[in-house]
């Protein structure tokens, strides 16, 4: 899948804007460069060419777009290799987005990867969720790595004001109906990845302070 392809996907229903496609493609293709020669000497995912990570990676961070506005403040917790904050950096550049990932190594690709693509209004921090501080606030918390969601709604909280909101990529089976403490679930949409792998995206409003 070609990334003109992933960002005309009907299934990922994003859509920016058409004059900015050539850079969007050139970060884009430069971003996933970067991750190829760099798997190379850290572990940093198991997909390893440019075709399994436009497939896997950047498809799925696309997914979490529809639930953003284009200014909102991002925190993306546990980030790792960038996903899916930088793709959705990229896509939307006025996002001010906050990347958080405890692993040293994993924050030296993250800031070469802010340098080279020149991203404004992005910040790599080095430590665990819940030990980070100052507090940056966001409108926004996304977590896509963290397995389980009490644990996910737990890390997310101390970064948002009452009505911000969580948003977790989740299979189907994973999904519960118990309450969540501080949160409501406002959206469940079921989303589609690229081999058609079907996931719910959800969506977690903060009810209070």
């Amino acid at each position: 899948m070609e990334i003109f392809q992933i960002l005309q996907d009907p299934r990922l229903d994003i859509s920016p804007d058409l004059l900015s496609l050539k850079q969007i493609k050139i970060q884009l293709s430069s971003y996933v460069d970067l991750l190829v020669k760099w798997n190379k000497k850290i572990n940093l995912t198991s997909e390893k060419t440019v075709q399994e990570i436009l497939n896997r990676h950047i498809f799925d961070s696309f997914q979490f777009a529809r639930t953003l506005l284009p200014n909102d403040r991002i925190i993306d917790i546990g980030s790792g290799a960038g996903f899916p904050g930088i793709p959705l950096k990229i896509i939307y550049p006025n996002l001010e987005i906050t990347l958080i990932e405890s692993q040293r190594k994993r924050c030296s690709f993250l800031n070469t990867v802010v340098h080279q693509l020149n991203l404004q209004k992005i910040t790599v921090i080095n430590e665990r969720a819940e030990k980070v501080f100052p507090i940056p606030i966001a409108d926004a918390v996304l977590l896509r790595a963290v397995s389980d969601i009490n644990i996910c709604l737990k890390l997310a909280t101390r970064f948002l004001v009452k009505g911000g909101k969580v948003v977790l990529k989740k299979s189907p089976q994973e999904k519960t109906n118990e309450p969540y403490k501080e949160f409501q679930l406002k959206k469940d949409w079921q989303v589609f990845g690229y081999n058609n792998k079907i996931s719910n995206l959800l969506v977690f409003e903060k009810c209070f302070t």
